[in-house]
């Protein structure tokens, strides 16, 4: 099943960067164990922050049997996968769609508060990984829409977008209620999300090209439990 727990940061333009730095990052390494393999560039992980970043792209990018490790001052980190999203990408550079599936991923788990959130995250691709596939149960657990997220992050300008539902008061009680504000527009910045994403529209307008990219691929929605009166104010 593919509800899972979502904790991020808010991505600043400098965390963009540092994506847009780690393109090669896994590629080329060779497993040293059953399924655990060495990070090919250890830059990243020398900082908590760069950790962190690392353990959210590589649960996006690899299965759950999967793992990546680096060793830091004597002390070993091991950054498990989860939901196999490139998991090519132990063994070669990501595709463009795999850039955009990858940063899909991180868009979508980006959390304003940092607060531990369960989602449901899908793909509508037929191709997609299992871990973006869903079941009749979590589809009937997580009937909520939020969101749309799509955008490439492995690019000199990392770009990141969102598309929305049906625009509510009671939609925007209910993802206030439950952290989730990274849809909700910005109170400053026109044009964009409350965590700085572009907003592109309505989902049903299908807004996947942008700037001349294609997005359609990579898009991944985001869905939650329904209101309840336990998250009513």
């Amino acid at each position: 099943m593919n509800h899972w727990l979502n904790k991020f940061m808010i991505f600043s333009t400098h965390r963009r960067q540092l994506i847009a730095g780690v393109f090669f990052i896994l590629c080329g390494v060779s497993s040293v164990a059953a399924k655990e393999f060495p990070l090919r560039n250890e830059a990243l992980a020398q900082t908590e922050q760069g950790r962190q970043l690392l353990k959210y792209l590589v649960s996006c990018a690899l299965p759950a049997e999967d793992s990546v490790v680096v060793s830091v001052q004597g002390e070993r980190y091991v950054f498990p996968g989860m939901l196999g999203g490139v998991p090519a990408w132990v063994e070669r550079a990501l595709t463009n769609n795999e850039k955009h599936i990858l940063s899909a991923c991180i868009a979508a788990r980006t959390n304003f508060f940092q607060k531990t959130v369960r989602i449901s995250l899908r793909s509508d691709n037929p191709a997609a990984p299992q871990g973006f596939q869903t079941t009749i149960d979590e589809r009937d657990g997580y009937p909520f829409f939020e969101a749309g997220f799509f955008g490439n992050y492995f690019v000199a300008n990392p770009v990141s977008y969102v598309c929305l539902g049906e625009q509510t008061d009671e939609r925007k009680q209910h993802l206030e209620n439950v952290f989730r504000v990274c849809s909700l527009p910005h109170e400053s910045l026109v044009g964009y999300s409350r965590c700085n994403l572009k907003i592109v529209g309505k989902c049903k307008d299908k807004p996947f090209v942008q700037n001349g990219v294609d997005y359609s691929k990579g898009v991944l929605w985001v869905y939650l439990p329904a209101p309840t009166l336990a998250t009513a104010k």
